[in-house]
């Protein structure tokens, strides 16, 4: 499957040549206004890249705006967790066994 990460001012998408994986909306500040994975897609590091990408771009710690939803708290708890510890949160290859958020 090959994967494409395409770029606008506030959004970052994941696609493969048929279907949105994973889509992240956010604002300059560094606030998550949205994060959504496929059910399909869950689990395998998608939501992980897509901070790890906003990250990059706004070079900023990112925070999240309510509502959240369950996975959306256990998306933050694991973020928070990863948060200033040095773990790599750069969005390893989906499936590969290493990832630890329920997204």
């Amino acid at each position: 499957m090959e994967l494409r990460t395409n770029h606008s001012d506030g959004i970052i998408t994941i696609t493969d040549a048929n279907t949105t994986i994973a889509y992240c909306r956010y604002d300059e500040f560094g606030a998550i206004e949205y994060l959504f994975v496929g059910p399909p897609f869950r689990r395998l590091g998608y939501a992980r890249r897509l901070l790890a990408l906003v990250e990059e771009r706004l070079g900023t710690t990112l925070h999240f705006k309510p509502p959240l939803s369950p996975l959306g708290r256990l998306l933050v708890e694991a973020y928070s967790r990863g948060v200033g510890t040095g773990r790599n949160r750069s969005g390893d290859v989906p499936g590969d066994g290493r990832d630890t958020l329920r997204t």
